[in-house]
């Protein structure tokens, strides 16, 4: 869940507290209790309390389409008449997202929906906003903020933050992999020769239940094919525990491994986890490569890892 307690939010003029949101790459503020429910790569679909309140799509390939044919292209299915048009939505909508080139639309059909199509000037990437009623609040004020907070270029906070955590993978890396269970969220980057998890396992207490982390990571923390032993380990005044895969020693272990690295296969890994006491919550990071894991690029990747 997003808590207020952990993050950097803002009061709008909405009335209501709104908080950061990022998914891959997309960043926006969305008010306090709006939780995302449903992800894919390109796709949130937030609910509150009340149900359903938004949907947001964007795609960084949209071959320049107009943003009207774009929705009409998603919405083509609809059962009802899809309104496009400056006239569907309020006129604030629209002007919240300088540099852009947007339309409003209206979905009058079950889930009734209204919302934006806009399309970045700068960078080319298309974001598609819909709001269900529950989502506009205060005659669309509350839904003008959310479209207003919209970035999907610069620097102005990390590419992921959500369910209480915050990450920003190294440049190159993409997302490949991503899950959220009760309990565990894992997300997978893969770059040229590595592949990059952060995971994250709660309750802390109850998961090691007075037991070992060393042990723990051992049994949870696997890599198929490659032989993992975790040390206990301190790590900026942090319970944790460390594994590093060995270098090959011999000359039949140095050819099996140039082997390896002609087919890609990634051998060589460096793994951390670490306890957050304040969070109760346990951080991991899963580094594998067809070469060991540069020291300080792996430290620099756990130390940017955030869970609260």
């Amino acid at each position: 869940m997003i808590r207020a307690e952990a993050r950097s939010g803002r009061a709008s003029r909405a009335g209501a507290a709104f908080l950061p949101l990022a998914w891959n790459g997309l960043r926006l503020a969305v008010p306090e209790g709006w939780e995302p429910a449903r992800l894919g790569r390109d796709y949130l679909g937030l609910e509150s309390p009340d149900g359903p309140v938004m949907e947001i799509r964007f795609t960084r390939r949209p071959e320049r389409l107009a943003p009207q044919e774009v929705v009409r292209r998603m919405l083509k299915k609809s059962p009802g008449e899809v309104a496009v048009g400056p006239e569907t939505v309020p006129r604030d909508w629209l002007s919240a997202m300088p540099g852009r080139d947007s339309v409003g639309f209206d979905c009058g059909a079950l889930p009734v929906s209204r919302g934006v199509a806009s399309l970045c000037r700068t960078c080319g990437t298309l974001v598609v906003a819909r709001f269900f009623p529950a989502g506009e609040g205060h005659g669309g004020a509350m839904a003008r903020e959310v479209l207003a907070s919209i970035r999907d270029h610069g620097r102005d906070g990390p590419p992921f933050e959500l369910y209480g955590i915050r990450l920003e993978p190294p440049q190159g890396m993409g997302l490949t992999r991503f899950s959220f269970k009760p309990g565990r969220f894992d997300l997978e980057f893969s770059g040229p020769g590595r592949t990059l998890g952060y995971s994250r396992l709660a309750p802390a207490d109850v998961l090691l239940a007075g037991g070992d982390l060393a042990a723990f990571a051992g049994k949870h923390l696997s890599i198929p094919g490659v032989k993992l032993e975790f040390a206990p380990a301190r790590w900026r005044l942090r319970e944790a525990a460390l594994a590093v895969t060995d270098p090959p020693a011999g000359g039949f272990d140095m050819a099996v491994d140039g082997v390896m690295r002609f087919f890609r296969r990634r051998r060589q890994a460096r793994v951390l986890v670490w306890r957050e006491e304040a969070a109760n919550k346990l951080a991991a990071v899963v580094w594998c490569g067809v070469v060991p894991a540069d020291v300080g690029e792996f430290e620099k990747v756990c130390a940017g890892y955030g869970v609260f």
